[in-house]
């Protein structure tokens, strides 16, 4: 094949049909993220053997779709978005029929890994999808619309996933995704994702796969304390990942353009910041969406509405103000969305630094607003800032690269602070380990104000310059 750059077809008006089943099958890879919650009660007394396999369900997934953003930014990039969107939704597909099938657990879990996979392809797709066919000018509207989608997506999937079960069992949750996903399918055919400058560069599966071992070896042992992972088996995560980090380092050191994550994230400042501040932020959402409530109900502090009230502010505060900040991102810039954002995160951390024994639960309620509100515009800020700091032709695999910070932030949020947690609490080394916690992540936040500081504070960027090729001209 040639390394010439495949020209784009000539740019379509945006079309709103396609708009729509873009953010139609966004929706359903979001909601089965959260839907699986509702699901595991039933699906423990119906489905046989292997409970020691439980936990994979979630995990499994998780780690699927991490697994599945850095390949598929690459390939989108090379072959076009709308053949590897295709296969997205196909790939999702059968693990939705896979699961739905399932007869044992090992299957089942199987199929949540492809159907993981899948939804990690349809993230990144959707989101490169939408920046592609809407410009430069309109992405921070279409990332308003996004988060719209996550929000709707985490309140329907648990009530859908209760809905499904009482009505039809819990294999309709993953059914329902048959026909919707093939309608997306057929709108997606539209010329409009074709507009996609192609890459020349071919993509460097070697890299890829040093990449994947990289981050399947963190993902697993992160999740240890979740699915149980003996010590010895978390050990052996690390030197796989280990390993991958040292095979990949060698590959790229020689062949800088086979970076699965571009090169530009650790050279150029702007990409630098964001991607340390979006993973801050991930890290601080997800440790307080799970180690809040865990502390609070082990004093018997809240009830489980309480809890559901916590966990919903957060979540409402992402989803607000993500999309407030993409309704006003191209008139404030860059600067003022994310050290707003980061600002939030420092009130919201140091309020929980107080700890669960002198605050009331209302306090913590709002403390998690504030870090839910901190963390949407720090999201919105990172991805509209790599979108349109990438060359025309790599808009994918930026985007792709904000996913997985986004996803490796999360990981650290809910299972490194858990463990930090457990073990002050098993050493008796504090009597309030929400206290040490955020205490270490006040100060952090602190340091991503300041580095937000360091952004550009007008909308419009130089895209980065590729490895081995000559600066791409302003846009």
């Amino acid at each position: 094949m040639s390394d010439k750059p495949l020209q784009a077809a000539p740019a379509a008006p945006p079309n709103r049909w396609v708009a729509f089943a873009i953010l139609a099958v966004l929706f359903l890879a979001a909601t089965d993220t959260t839907i699986i919650g509702t699901l595991l009660p039933v699906i423990a007394g119906s489905v046989g053997g292997g409970q020691a396999l439980f936990p994979w369900l979630m995990s499994g997934f998780m780690v699927a779709m991490a697994l599945a953003g850095p390949l598929t930014g690459a390939l989108a990039d090379r072959y076009g978005v709308r053949s590897v969107l295709s296969w997205a939704i196909l790939v999702f597909l059968a693990g939705s029929a896979g699961a739905a099938l399932s007869s044992d657990m090992l299957m089942l879990v199987l199929a949540r890994v492809v159907q993981g996979a899948g939804a990690g392809m349809i993230i990144v797709l959707s989101y490169a999808s939408l920046a592609i066919i809407y410009g430069a000018a309109q992405r921070g509207r279409v990332q308003s619309m996004v988060s719209i989608v996550w929000g709707v997506a985490a309140i329907v999937g648990p009530l859908a996933g209760l809905a499904f079960t009482h009505a039809f069992g819990w294999r309709a949750a993953f059914l329902i995704n048959m026909p919707v996903g093939l309608v997306c399918l057929l709108v997606l055919r539209s010329k409009a994702l074709s507009a996609h400058v192609r890459r020349g560069v071919a993509v460097d599966y070697l890299a890829q796969g040093f990449f994947a071992l990289l981050l399947l070896g963190v993902m697993v042992a992160l999740s240890a304390a979740q699915v149980g992972l003996s010590r010895d088996s978390f050990w052996s995560m690390l030197v796989l990942a280990a390993a991958g980090a040292l095979l990949l380092v060698l590959r790229v050191t020689g062949r800088p353009q086979a970076s699965p994550v571009p090169l530009a994230f650790f050279q150029q400042r702007s990409l630098a910041v964001a991607m340390v501040i979006v993973i801050c932020g991930s890290i601080g959402l997800y440790a307080s969406i799970t180690l809040v409530p865990i502390a609070l109900h082990a004093r018997h502090a809240i009830d489980t509405a309480q809890t559901g009230i916590i966990v919903l502010l957060a979540a409402l505060g992402f989803v607000v103000s993500s999309a407030v900040c993409g309704m006003q991102i191209q008139r404030v810039g860059y600067r003022s969305s994310m050290l707003a954002g980061a600002l939030a995160l420092v009130a919201g951390a140091f309020v929980l630094a107080m700890g669960s024994s002198s605050l009331p639960w209302q306090a913590i309620a709002g403390a998690e607003l504030l870090i839910g509100l901190g963390m949407g515009c720090v999201a919105v800020g990172a991805v509209v800032l790599a979108q349109n700091a990438a060359p025309a032709d790599a808009v994918a695999t930026y985007t792709s690269t904000i996913q997985l910070l986004r996803n490796v932030g999360a990981a650290l949020g809910i299972n490194a602070l858990a463990a930090i947690q457990y073990a002050l609490e098993s050493q008796h080394l504090s009597n309030d380990s929400l206290r040490s916690v955020f205490s270490v992540l006040g100060p952090v936040f602190v340091v991503c104000a300041l580095l937000a500081l360091l952004l550009p504070s007008n909308y419009q960027l130089q895209p980065a310059a590729v490895p081995g090729q000559p600066a791409p001209a302003r846009r």
